[in-house]
């Protein structure tokens, strides 16, 4: 029976890694993914810019105004430091909970190395957007210290990784669109094929890499790699045309992530999910291609419960419907 892979994603609430790793593989199990836990009430270290800057071999501070590359090549801010810590200690924190079970795979988020251009600063104090020169160097050090995350998780974990590339400000600098650090005038616009370039050597990590960006550049993604969207509704051109995008991705053997809505009845909901892909005259032998994700917003444990209780009933309820039809 072919059947989509349920993914987890987004933030959790508190501070203790193990009580959600153990409400993931406990409540979901595999074939499903779990994600690296995200938990912003740990700091401003645990989450966002801060969980990119981990993965970095340059030296970053953080600063009131926000993440700031330094001068020199030594990481010694000891706020870079304790993200490193941090990332290790989530990563066993995983291991330490599955034990002697199997964990084939994980979920990761992360900015995505135009999101790092234009969220940290460089020693000037302006974007590192700004300067091309370091436009080049960051967005090659993100790929580096990508690839290394990826070589840790699966060396403590034996787990492979499906990499969620948060690109949502793109199309702003695309279009030229992003005011300064200051805020006194705005950055000049990138070229597409610029920020395809970086976009490529994401999708050459040993990984399964989504790329999640605005509508806009939704294609130009697709060109490059596997992508990350919410699930299509409604009838439109622009909802033709994304199913179609849909089509061709999974018809290449390329995994799509669908984000899902919240509903009740999550039979009902996964009936109703598949009958709209078949609708669209997608191949159901495609479906073990299609990735469903449950994105968590700093949600309690009761919430977050269910909701990975009625993303496992939707995964693998939408698989026996097809296979019904």
């Amino acid at each position: 029976m072919t059947h989509p892979l349920g993914v987890v994603d987004g933030t959790f609430a508190g501070t203790d890694p193990h009580a959600v790793y153990a409400l993931q593989l406990n409540e979901l199990g595999a074939p499903h993914i779990p994600a690296l836990v995200e938990l912003p009430d740990v700091g401003p270290h645990a989450n966002g810019l801060g969980k990119v800057i981990a993965n970095l071999g340059m030296p970053f501070e953080l600063r009131p105004y926000g993440w700031q590359l330094q001068r020199g090549e030594r990481r010694n801010a000891a706020i870079q430091l304790r993200v490193v810590s941090h990332r290790n200690s989530i990563i066993q924190a995983m291991a330490d909970i599955a034990a002697d079970d199997d964990v084939p795979a994980v979920s990761v988020r992360l900015l995505g190395p135009v999101s790092l251009l234009v969220d940290a600063m460089l020693p000037s104090g302006q974007r590192i957007l700004r300067d091309a020169g370091a436009r080049t160097d960051v967005a090659a050090a993100w790929a580096e210290g990508a690839s290394d995350l990826i070589a840790r998780i699966h060396s403590v974990l034996g787990a492979r990784v499906s990499l969620f590339v948060q690109e949502h400000r793109a199309d702003d600098v695309v279009n030229g669109t992003i005011r300064s650090a200051s805020g006194a005038d705005i950055e000049r616009a990138v070229d597409i094929s610029e920020i395809r370039s970086y976009w490529e050597q994401a999708a050459e990590l040993d990984a399964e890499v989504f790329f999640e960006t605005p509508v806009a550049l939704l294609a130009d993604a697709a060109q490059v790699g596997s992508v990350a969207l919410h699930w299509p509704v409604g009838r439109s051109n622009q909802t033709e045309q994304t199913w179609e995008l849909i089509d061709r991705l999974l018809s290449a053997d390329n995994p799509v992530a669908l984000h899902l809505q919240r509903r009740r009845d999550a039979e009902r909901y996964a009936e109703e999910l598949i009958q709209q892909y078949l609708d669209w005259g997608l191949d159901p032998a495609n479906l073990e291609h299609v990735r469903l994700v449950y994105q968590f917003n700093l949600e309690t444990e009761v919430a977050v419960g269910s909701g990975l209780e009625a993303l496992r009933t939707i995964a693998g309820h939408a698989g026996g419907y097809a296979s019904s039809l």
